[in-house]
């Protein structure tokens, strides 16, 4: 197998991750990395402080893994190089820039990805595959909740929208297609103008209904999905990696026999529970996997991309915008198609 030679912009929290990752990845031979504060002398490749120090550096592709707010600057000094590209999410702080990447991306002909990493989890995977498989019958509605881990900094830009809830829209995207915004809730708890928390409230021209719950300061972590559907109910770990289904007569049915609360609750214990297989990966992993294919082959997989990437990213502005009664089109857009800014379906 050719290696691929990558830079790895960044090396803070998730940096340092695509930094192990990138090193145990069979295709990659990571290069050099750059950041402007790290003090790492024993990287084992050469640590720059900004991406003009690159330009004696033979690669072919790189991974910014840097703050929300530098995206943007950062996407187009190395597509301007002609360097093929994996972004954290978001793709960009705004919409505006992340349709700007693309355009550019485009232009030079680089290709662009963006670490929506949620798509790799396998147990997000499988529930995908019970949707499809028809165990939940019908689905109905989603509902997300992403909480817990408040960061140590707090950079100008980024609030919990774009951090977390990003997250489970691409996802809730990715099952159901176009979605429009109906309702939404953000909070300011700790720090003066900065979201600290949201609730949002979607719709799917599917029919099906989502809540996505997101915050910054719940203690614990919590990272899942309940998915409703006629058949039953499915819950989904993120962190565990779990995907059980729920239901009163996915094997056999359950009638209530005993009325008394006992009754009831034996029934509750006996009604049919399915705990499905998944086998565990490390999603990160699996995406940089993917992201050598997609370099070699053109093959992007489940890597978010063009219209999903601005897609997230839109839909997290209107939710934080304070007017919403900006003028939409009505039309449904075709599922593959770049969102337009005033689209009502995204």
């Amino acid at each position: 197998m050719t290696k691929i030679k990558v830079v790895l912009i960044g090396l803070g929290r998730m940096g340092s991750n695509h930094f192990r990752v990138l090193k145990e990845t069979p295709g990659f031979d990571l290069v050099a990395v750059v950041d402007a504060q790290a003090v790492k002398p024993d990287l084992g490749v050469p640590l720059f402080r900004s991406v003009s120090e690159l330009a004696d550096t033979d690669f072919e592709a790189a991974v910014i893994a840097t703050p929300t707010s530098t995206h943007h600057k950062l996407a187009l000094e190395l597509i301007a190089m002609g360097k093929h590209l994996l972004i954290e999410k978001p793709i960009a702080s705004t919409f505006v820039q992340g349709r700007e990447l693309l355009a550019a991306a485009h232009a030079k002909g680089t290709r662009l990805a963006v670490g929506h990493v949620e798509r790799f989890n396998p147990a997000v995977l499988k529930l995908r595959e019970i949707i499809r498989e028809g165990f939940l019958g019908t689905v109905i509605h989603f509902a997300f909740t992403r909480v817990g881990g408040y960061p140590n900094t707090v950079l100008a830009g980024n609030n919990v929208l774009l951090d977390l809830a990003v997250h489970d829209i691409d996802i809730l995207r990715s099952m159901v297609g176009p979605v429009k915004l109906e309702h939404s809730t953000c909070h300011v708890t700790w720090r003066d103008g900065v979201f600290d928390t949201a609730e949002i409230f979607l719709v799917a021209a599917t029919g099906a209904s989502a809540t996505v719950h997101v915050n910054w300061v719940t203690p614990t972590k919590i990272r899942s999905a309940r998915v409703t559907g006629t058949r039953g109910v499915c819950f989904v770990d993120y962190m565990l990696q779990t995907c059980e289904l729920f239901g009163g007569s996915l094997l056999k049915a359950n009638e209530p026999v005993d009325t008394s609360f006992e009754g009831l609750q034996e029934l509750y214990r006996t009604t049919d529970r399915i705990q499905f297989g998944v086998l565990k990966v490390e999603p990160l992993r699996a995406q940089a996997v993917q992201f050598r294919r997609f370099l070699s082959d053109g093959d992007a997989g489940e890597l978010a991309t063009g219209g999903d990437a601005l897609a997230a990213v839109l839909i997290a502005e209107r939710a934080m915008a304070a007017d919403k009664a900006a003028s939409r089109s009505k039309s449904v857009p075709p599922h593959q198609a770049l969102p337009a800014f005033n689209d009502e379906w995204i």
